[in-house]
């Protein structure tokens, strides 16, 4: 018996529907591979405007118009990384300078085992290999204009991709609320809170984690730097910023940050190398043991398997900035999840049981 002609519209309606959300999904992963860049702009944006929107809360309970404060906290973000970055190159900067002043005499000790750096060699038992590297080591590090201009290629990317993030983050502020209120508005009541409360529990995820690991990243920058001071190694501010930034990656900042900090004290001195090591093991433990559990118990609430995942996948996609923001990421993809489980779930009912007929009452 031949379909009827609704039965063929209804399977074309299908065929069609099927096909287009095929289309549809392969045109919105070429988008996202398209602008790959632009979203993990977007992403660090959105993340550091969930993180400054508790003071600009606070700035509008003294009724101070959100626009002005939205303006006047970014300019303070933008103020303490400036000072940050200031405070992290200058070091660098005087190093280098000096470095290149003092190249000749230290490759003439280095062949002479002098100095400091001769008895290292001398101790390393590695004479010879610097005697035939040593023509080359000096024309590599005298002849530096390429890595100069390539450094500074990427300094001014930097600089552009940081105003950009900031743009982003000012405009995610201004319009956040509004943009929230007016998608929340085309749903029912039920789903509109459903909405409200999912955003609001993100934002309070998001930026406890990110000020734990601030706070956490801080505390170690102050007692390596203590340490460094009270055992006299250099550049001290340098490698205190050094391991407060690294730091801010889960599980692994703390080794990546501490093998060139104990290197630097080792080369000061054994001892000082030995000190160094013991206070970074120590505070790593407290750290792991400590810190990181509270923090991730109070906010993010995720399994370790998953933190690591989520860092892992975030460094292939988008390097050191998508290891960062790994973790943010992830503990918005959880809070959608279990929000969306818990507003379905209740309407999964079970099939009501077949009630028992009530026999009626014997005669008295």
């Amino acid at each position: 018996m031949a379909d009827s002609p609704e039965a063929r519209r209804i399977f074309l309606r299908r065929v069609l529907v099927v096909e287009g959300t095929a289309v549809a999904a392969v045109l919105l992963m070429w988008l996202m591979l398209s602008l790959h860049a632009f979203l993990l702009d977007f992403l660090i944006s959105a993340i550091l405007a969930i993180v400054l929107n508790p003071l600009v809360r606070l700035l509008g309970r003294l009724h101070i118009v959100r626009s002005a404060a939205v303006v006047v906290v970014v300019l303070l973000g933008v103020s303490v990384i400036s000072l940050l970055l200031y405070l992290f190159t200058k070091p660098l900067y005087r190093a280098g300078v000096t470095f290149a002043h003092e190249l000749p005499s230290l490759v003439a000790q280095a062949q002479n085992g002098t100095g400091r750096i001769g008895l290292l060699i001398k101790t390393l038992h590695i004479e010879n290999l610097v005697d035939q590297s040593a023509a080359k080591i000096t024309s590599a590090l005298t002849n530096f204009t390429g890595p100069v201009l390539s450094a500074t290629r990427t300094v001014l990317s930097g600089i552009g991709g940081f105003v950009t993030i900031a743009l982003l983050a000012v405009f995610i502020l201004l319009e956040g609320p509004g943009i929230v209120e007016g998608i929340s508005s085309l749903f029912p009541q039920a789903t509109a809170e459903a909405i409200r409360r999912t955003v609001q529990h993100s934002q309070r995820a998001v930026a406890g984690f990110v000020l734990g690991n601030l706070a956490t990243s801080v505390i170690a920058g102050v007692v390596v730097g203590v340490t460094l001071a009270l055992l006299g190694v250099p550049f001290v501010m340098l490698l205190s910023l050094w391991v407060a930034l690294v730091d801010l990656l889960p599980l692994v900042g703390g080794l990546l940050a501490g093998v060139p900090t104990v290197a630097v004290a080792l080369l000061h001195s054994p001892l000082d190398g030995l000190i160094t090591a013991g206070v970074f093991i120590a505070y790593q433990q407290v750290e792991n043991h400590l810190l990181n559990p509270l923090i991730m118990a109070r906010t993010v609430r995720l399994k370790t398997l998953w933190i690591l995942v989520s860092v892992i996948v975030g460094a292939d996609l988008a390097g050191f900035l998508g290891a960062l923001i790994g973790i943010p990421v992830a503990a918005i993809v959880q809070v959608v999840a279990m929000e969306v489980w818990g507003y379905y779930r209740p309407r999964v009912t079970a099939p009501p049981s077949e009630a028992v007929p009530e026999l009626p009452e014997a005669p008295a």
